[in-house]
């Protein structure tokens, strides 16, 4: 029985560090209609935190683009009955996808359409994104998976625990503040080292200043006595 260290436990939920996302992101082969379709799918899920049946509902109306190129999706979100809205905004590497899929796709109603009219099912989004996580060596992650990955990022290139509840549609920031350490357990090592830092530069700034008393108070005794 392996036993998990009390880091180990704090680590929160296993997500995709930025090289595998990117891998993840280039895994869909851009020649075939589906290659593109699974690119804009796999863009939205991890740049944008939806939730899978989040993803799979959008339409075509919940699409924002700006002439700067910008892409904000504003839709219905799942679980928080206080804000039943919330509006996200791709990263520049995630929108260009989803901007090439409607470029190319033209949809009339759904994002992602499914069969016989519908929008992709989940079971479907998760067969797609699974068949991907396998590619890039990472078959032991989930769909889910991509939500925690950008919950992970947001917070730590941010911050903020708020901007990441809004962006992640939490009703509670408890539940998001567990992505705080969802990224890297060596935060506390860098913690300790930027305390460690600080110390040291005002050990040394003390020193300086001693130094620097003490050669005013030679200078002070020389005066005196050439006086």
């Amino acid at each position: 029985m392996t036993t998990m260290t009390r880091a180990e436990s704090m680590a929160g939920p296993a997500v995709l560090k930025p090289d595998a996302v990117k891998a993840l992101v280039a895994a869909p082969d851009c020649r075939t209609v589906k290659g593109r379709r699974d690119k804009a799918l796999i863009s939205v899920l991890v740049g944008a935190g939806l939730r899978v049946g989040e993803c799979c509902r959008l339409t075509i109306g919940n699409v924002e683009r700006s002439s700067g190129g910008r892409i904000r999706l504003t839709f219905r979100t799942s679980k928080a009955k206080d804000h039943p809205y919330r509006t996200v905004t791709l990263p520049t590497w995630a929108a260009k996808p989803v901007s090439d899929w409607i470029a190319y796709s033209k949809p009339a109603l759904w994002l992602f359409a499914g069969q016989r009219g519908e929008h992709l099912s989940v079971a479907g989004a998760e067969k797609i994104v699974n068949r991907y996580l396998a590619e890039i060596g990472q078959s032991a992650l989930t769909t889910h998976s991509l939500r925690h990955s950008f919950a992970s990022i947001v917070v730590r290139e941010t911050r903020s625990i708020f901007v990441a509840q809004k962006l992640l549609g939490h009703a509670d920031p408890r539940t998001t503040a567990k992505y705080y350490s969802a990224f890297e357990v060596s935060d506390a090592d860098n913690a300790a080292d930027a305390l460690s830092a600080l110390l040291t530069r005002r050990k040394v700034t003390a020193r300086v200043a001693m130094d620097e008393t003490d050669r005013k108070a030679r200078a002070m005794a020389k005066v005196t006595k050439a006086a």
